[in-house]
């Protein structure tokens, strides 16, 4: 016989005590690892701790209740009489400690301590935490017979043994999860394998209540479905309950299937009868103990399972609530999948009468035809009486009946207010509405108080957020009733019938406006050409044909500037297009060649034509300009003609004007030494008229150089602020004629401008006189200042002053030639209106503008800003 050979913690006798320690150890880590439950590896801590070789008088293994948090001895050795499932509550015992932070805790003298709970032995004590992942599962208890008896190698070897004994335990557990885990998956896969195959509702519903029953091994059980439209649960399948409950209905929040349907939490009634909520429809029931679950497909509630039992030693736990927690997911997706499928089942039924019906409805774009027939499809496909149909009339914000079926009386041409009746309170909301019996109903139209129609259904005719009209259906029948079924299939016919009848009033609006814009190009006096992307003519009008000599046979099909353009505006031409290609809309002038070779001036449009997103072409307008273009010219040629004879006239004119006022100054100073004071004031008088003459013609000569283009513009250094001083001294006479005081506003001095002195003192002395003359007893506040606006230096001359002021309508005219801002004015105060016309034009030829900002009763600012260096003329 072969000898066997010896294990590794198999020693020899007399081996030393070291030795045989060690060997107890790996006997002790070998058999833990060899556990395969739970039972199995505490007894082999508590044993092999026990060892001779180890020498513990007491060692017991206690494990965590979850739920009552005792600590519950699993295994002990050396403490007679103890029995496996010792309950230590929490609160008592020295072994709570590495419970509560996980610690070892040694008492060398545990009687000590007032939590001591008595056990095998008083020496001394050792408490060592037995831990899973962190979580502190239960508590090693070590006794010795002696005091103080454990030292830092004792502390070592049971560290090590609770944390073999741990990854054990939790080892264990994992697989006996793991193992229950794939039994109930076994069974539940079976069970949801059988259900999902089954498609007839009927029978699913039937088969989910003894399914659930059989998987709990309880009596019985039913199953209720949740009505959403009603708001109400209603038993569809029970199973050995005693008595059948199919049909019967309750409310969320009645009875235990109400009360889960409510919260959508699982519910254990140990005792149904005695229970508070017990629902009266129940009240012969002998269910004792009752667990309901509800049926959810995400957080949407199908319905609610409930299973039952009537022995007196069945309780309902954890363990049946997680059953059904597994099971009640899966049973709800089967219940739904098959209410799915006979809901489409007759939804396809439905629709493929409704597609029939559409089919049918959009081959007619005849729009009466068309609303005809929506009214007896819809007859038809409910199965009623009759019906109408009403369009939204939206410039009169009124219903109209367009169409009527088999209703008593022909209804057609009724007219209604939104709020009106039941089409109008429809109309109005938008809403669906069903009437049980129109004749009792409070809101019935007067339109309607001779109707023989019970029941009525309205719907709106929607095109997206667009009220069309309403569509109402109506039964006479005693023993007929509108529900959600009639509901869904108008509601489902509606949308189709709406998109039907406002294709075919498109069709007929396209139709009366292709007829009306045929209408406007063709008689518009305007040439009209339409391109493709490449330039080439689709259609041309008449009024393209007049102008330019080709007719659509023979443009068609051809490019448009090949047409009619030469070589020296082809170029210009096709860029146009081109442009007007790319999405940009022009306006120019050119020259076109006529198809007879001779030549037109034209105005021309161009602007690409856009269908939806896509670019389809190009529409081109041209416009004969040539007799314009001739009128201006004329007009030029005379405009320039009166500039040369005013220049003239007033040239001619200012020689005997000098003369005239040298001869009164002359006379005036004879008068004046011979004494004849009676002729000086008349002497006086015609020189002041002899000036003002020669300062208008002075202004008109002016202005007919600024229009005719030949205004010389001389520029200079000077000091501006000795010009402004100068005008300043010029104007006082005027200042005090008026009694109006001049404010200097100090904002440093300029200094030194190179621009036209004259035309600058000329600008300054109209705009102060003009400002002395409209104010009176008033303040005038004049400023010069120099500016950098973008790197460059300006100059800003302000005069401001209390007079009259004017309103937006004189604003308007203040600048134009021989008008002041209304005639009251000028009788008032005098003058041509050409000041402000040549202060303007100097101001701008010297590369600067003219501002004012007026308003009535309040003043009047006018601000001119020139720049420091004039720029080169």
């Amino acid at each position: 016989m072969t000898p066997i050979p010896p294990r590794p913690f198999d020693l020899p006798v007399g081996a030393p005590p070291e030795a045989r320690r060690q060997a107890a150890l790996l006997k002790l880590s070998t058999s833990i690892a060899a556990a395969r439950d739970e039972e199995e590896i505490c007894v082999s801590v508590v044993e092999g701790l026990r060892d001779p070789a180890i020498g513990y008088d007491f060692v017991g293994v206690f494990l965590i209740d979850p739920e009552t948090g005792d600590r519950v001895l699993q295994a002990s050795v050396g403490w007679e009489g103890v029995h496996d499932g010792l309950r230590i509550p929490p609160g008592r015992g020295l072994s709570e400690r590495p419970i509560l932070d996980g610690n070892l805790h040694y008492s060398p003298a545990p009687t000590r301590d007032a939590r001591y709970v008595q056990g095998a032995s008083v020496g001394s004590e050792l408490d060592l935490p037995i831990s899973v992942d962190d979580d502190v599962i239960g508590v090693l208890v070590v006794e010795s017979d002696q005091a103080d008896a454990f030292g830092e190698e004792d502390f070592r070897i049971l560290t090590a043994a609770v944390q073999q004994t741990g990854i054990a335990i939790g080892r264990a557990r994992l697989l006996a999860a793991e193992r229950g885990r794939s039994e109930e998956q076994r069974a539940l896969l079976e069970t949801l394998q059988d259900l999902q195959g089954e498609l007839e509702l009927a029978t699913l519903l039937r088969r989910v209540v003894e399914r659930a029953v059989n998987l709990l091994g309880v009596t019985g059980g039913e199953l209720a479905i949740y009505d959403e439209e009603l708001e109400e649960l209603e038993i569809v399948a029970s199973h050995n309950i005693g008595s059948d409950s199919a049909g019967t209905r309750m409310k969320p929040g009645e009875g235990a299937m109400g009360r889960v349907a409510e919260t959508h939490e699982p519910l254990i009634i140990p005792d149904y009868p005695k229970w508070s909520g017990a629902s009266s429809k129940y009240s012969d029931t002998t269910a004792r103990g009752v667990a309901v679950v509800p049926l959810l497909i995400g957080h949407r509630l199908v319905g609610t399972l409930a299973a039952v039992h009537t022995e007196g030693d069945r309780a309902f736990g954890a363990e049946d609530t997680r059953l059904l927690n597994l099971f009640a997911p899966q049973a709800a997706i089967a219940i739904e999948n098959a209410r799915l499928f006979s809901r489409e089942k007759q939804r396809y039924q439905e629709q493929k009468a409704l597609l029939d019906t559409m089919q049918d409805l959009s081959r007619q774009l005849e729009l009466s035809e068309l609303l005809q027939s929506v009214v007896e499809r819809a007859v038809s496909l409910l199965g009623v009486t009759g019906g109408e149909l009403a369009i939204y009339d939206e410039a009169r914000r009124e219903l109209e009946i367009v169409a009527s079926h088999n209703i008593g009386s022909d209804s057609t041409g009724t007219r209604m207010k939104p709020g009106e009746g039941a089409m109008g309170e429809v109309a109005e909301t938008k809403e669906p509405l069903i009437i049980e019996d129109y004749r009792s109903w409070s809101r019935a139209s007067a339109k309607y108080q001779d109707t023989t129609a019970r029941g009525v259904m309205v719907v709106p005719l929607m095109v997206g957020s667009r009220l069309v009209g309403t569509l109402a259906s109506v039964h006479t029948e005693a023993d007929r009733t509108f529900g959600s079924r009639d509901l869904g299939l108008l509601n489902m016919f509606a949308p189709q019938a709406a998109v039907a009848i406002e294709n075919a009033r498109l069709y007929t609006e396209a139709q009366r406006q292709r007829r009306f814009f045929e209408t406007l190009v063709q008689n518009s006096p305007v040439a009209i050409v339409v391109l493709d992307l490449d330039g080439c003519i689709v259609s041309l009008n008449p009024a393209f044909e007049r102008l330019f000599g080709w007719t659509p046979d023979e443009g068609v099909g051809r490019q448009l500037d090949e047409l009619i353009n030469t070589e020296e505006t082809i170029d210009e031409a096709t860029g146009y297009t081109q442009a007007a290609v790319s999405g940009q809309t022009l306006h120019a002038r050119g020259r076109r060649r006529r198809r007879d070779g001779t030549f037109i001036h034209v105005e021309l449009a161009a602007c690409s034509v856009d269908i939806g997103d896509d670019r389809a072409g190009v529409l081109a307008l041209y416009h004969d300009v040539s007799e314009l273009l001739q009128a201006r010219q004329d007009a030029e040629q005379a405009n320039e003609a009166k500039s040369r004879f005013l220049a003239n006239m007033s040239h001619e004119l200012r020689t005997p004007l000098n003369a005239i006022i040298g001869y009164s100054e002359m006379l005036t100073e004879e008068a004046e030494d011979s004494g004849l004071d009676d002729f000086i004031p008349d002497l006086g008088r015609i020189r002041s008229s002899g000036k003002h003459l020669l300062a208008l013609i002075n202004d008109i000569l002016d202005l007919s150089k600024v229009e005719a283009g030949r205004m010389e513009i001389w520029p200079e250094e000077f000091d501006l602020d000795e010009v402004v001083a100068e005008v300043v001294s010029t104007v006082q006479p005027l200042l005090q004629k008026n009694e109006n005081e001049l404010v200097m506003v100090d904002a440093g001095t300029v200094g030194t401008v190179f621009t036209d002195l004259t035309k600058t003192r000329q600008i300054l002395l109209n705009l102060l006189s003009n400002a002395s003359k409209f104010t009176s007893s008033g303040t005038i506040r004049l400023s010069v200042a120099a500016q950098k606006v973008s790197g460059e230096e300006w100059i800003e001359i302000s005069i401001e002053d209390s007079g009259i002021g004017m309103t937006d309508e004189q604003l308007g005219r203040l600048f134009k030639a021989f008008s002041q801002a209304d005639g009251s004015t000028t009788r008032r105060f005098g003058g041509t209106g050409l000041g402000l016309v040549i202060s303007r034009s100097f101001a701008r030829l010297m590369g600067g503008e003219i501002f004012v900002d007026s308003e009535v009763g309040q003043g009047s600012t006018f601000t001119v800003r020139l720049p420091r260096r004039m720029p080169a003329p």
